[in-house]
């Protein structure tokens, strides 16, 4: 092992200190091309803590198909060589910086909190939500909460299912909020305190929509400026008022998840449907008036529009922002991942309305869209890639953070009262005795760890060379290092020569089917 990992640093170093984890002790691969790392009742492996910068050094954090989860390795600045024939050259400005990141997470579905209570030991389910939110795990910073029943519960139901309650007299919490929602939160905030939460409901109780049905083609009741839109809004203040009450108090909030969604016929899962006009004339009549007479501004709450896939990103956008007042209520914009592609959309919406920050709010991999490969895959690799790529498209771009779906699932890839199975970063064994960490757990905790909220993207420009197979963002955080991320998905090696990252250029080697994070002390510019 210890050969195999000197073998390793060789090749992209002359000389190299290796310090910190070098991966789980306990792997498995049952069933792809990588491994997931098993975590029990005696072991589960950390990840690096702080500082992750060296003094006169360079400091690179590698994951890889094969071998590595986050293993850490340091080079001295006076071993920082140049190689001529570089594959790719890169020149950067530390000092030409743009969007500030809001953070990195995951989703507190009843999925989730169900998966976790199966676990067997209550030091299991402490060690899986410090992996997430701890100083030795993914280090989150911002998470999504269901309002009230998604696809991922074992059932459709909402807060308030009494037919005609238009003054919310029985709204309630539900069994699932105090079982798997609230005891988890809880424990991540005791981890971070600066953990910013956002609601999101699938669907509003069904007596207030047209279909009388949580899921299905349908819409709101009425109009805007209605008791049917009032109370929809009310609802809100509802919601926020109740998880106070424990304690919990939220930074942001989108209207509705995927507002498409219910203006599809049959649609299996919860939804409500609202084209932009709509949503727009909800926000300015009904929702943006209601949240702030309730002291839930702008002030106070982030409110985000859209929530769906970004191929229509700019179209819907443009539908609410175009109008002033909806727009005065607003902070950012929300989207998903499922589209695959349409980047170009995050530049016409920061393009044309730059004041509202950009943010990835949900992607899973292993969905039904993209069958037959749906559900979960232990240890797959091309998973982590497509995540990796996909957080570093955002950036790029002006996204200011990214947001997974489920933070832990089952081994079918549930429970989802509506047979809408997908993978998750953390997957709880069927007999509740261990867990396991994906491949896409490390991916995303490149980011989530390096990426702290405040960081800077910085100006970075390919010179000479072809990137395909090759993404990369650059950063400079709260506590001045310059953080660089790339990931390779070629089968070969790459070498990248850095100018601008200091007073001298240097060439990194970056290994096939590999993520690696490089941290830079900006001191070293002195």
């Amino acid at each position: 092992m210890f050969r195999k990992l000197v073998t390793f640093v060789i090749l992209c170093f002359s000389v190299i200190f290796i310090s910190g984890s070098f991966g789980c002790q306990v792997k498995r691969n049952e069933q792809t091309d990588s491994f997931v790392c098993v975590c029990n009742n005696d072991y589960c492996d950390p990840l690096p803590v702080e500082p992750f910068s060296s003094p006169q050094s360079l400091t690179i954090f590698s994951t890889d198909k094969s071998y590595y989860r986050l293993t850490k390795s340091v080079v001295s600045e006076s071993d920082l060589k140049v190689n001529q024939s570089s594959d790719i050259k890169v020149t950067l400005n530390v000092f030409d910086r743009f969007q500030s990141i809001i953070g990195f997470g995951g989703a507190f579905t009843d999925a989730a909190g169900i998966n976790i209570n199966k676990l067997t030991s209550d030091a299991l389910k402490d060690r899986l939500i410090a992996d997430y939110f701890g100083k030795d795990g993914a280090e989150y910073s911002v998470c999504r909460v269901p309002i009230g029943g998604s696809d991922f519960s074992d059932r459709s139901y909402s807060y308030d299912d009494v037919v005609d309650d238009f003054e919310l007299k029985h709204f309630a919490l539900a069994a699932d909020d105090h079982n798997y929602k609230i005891p988890y939160i809880k424990k991540a905030k005791e981890l971070n305190d600066n953990l910013k939460l956002f609601g999101s409901p699938w669907a509003p109780p069904a007596w207030l929509k047209t279909n009388n049905a949580s899921n299905g083609l349908g819409i709101l009741i009425g109009e805007p400026g209605s008791k049917y839109w009032k109370t929809w809004a009310n609802y809100f203040v509802k919601f926020f008022d109740s998880y106070k009450e424990h304690g919990i108090d939220f930074w942001g909030l989108t209207p509705i998840n995927e507002p498409r969604m219910g203006l599809q016929p049959a649609f299996r899962w919860n939804a409500c449907g609202f084209s932009p006009y709509m949503m727009r004339d909800f926000i300015k009549i009904d929702l943006g008036p209601t949240l702030k007479a309730a002291g839930y501004g702008l002030d106070k709450i982030k409110l985000m529009i859209y929530d769906h896939n970004n191929d229509d990103l700019y179209s819907h956008a443009r539908g609410i922002l175009s109008d002033a007042e909806a727009a005065s209520y607003v902070s950012g914009v929300a989207f998903h991942w499922y589209a695959r592609g349409y980047y170009e959309e995050l530049n016409k919406v920061h393009d044309n309305y730059p004041e509202y920050f950009l943010m990835s709010t949900e992607a899973c991999e292993g969905s039904i869209h993209f069958a037959p490969d749906a559900g979960v895959m232990l240890g797959n690799w091309t998973r982590a890639e497509t995540y990796a790529r996909d957080i570093i498209e955002g950036l790029n771009r002006w996204s200011t953070g990214w947001v997974d779906w489920n933070i832990v699932l089952s081994m079918d890839g549930g429970p989802n009262w509506a047979s809408n199975y997908v993978d998750a970063p953390i997957i709880v064994s069927d007999d509740g005795t261990e867990y396991y960490k994906q491949p896409m757990f490390y991916s995303l905790a490149h980011f989530s760890k390096f990426l702290k909220p405040g960081s800077q993207r910085i100006y970075h420009q390919i010179d000479e060379g072809q990137m395909d197979g090759v993404k990369m963002t650059a950063f400079v955080t709260p506590t001045n290092d310059l953080v660089i991320i790339v990931v390779n998905t070629n089968p070969d090696s790459v070498h990248i020569t850095f100018n601008g990252a200091g007073p001298n250029k240097f060439t990194l080697e970056f290994g096939p089917s590999s993520i690696q994070t490089i941290i830079k002390p900006l001191k070293l510019f002195d």
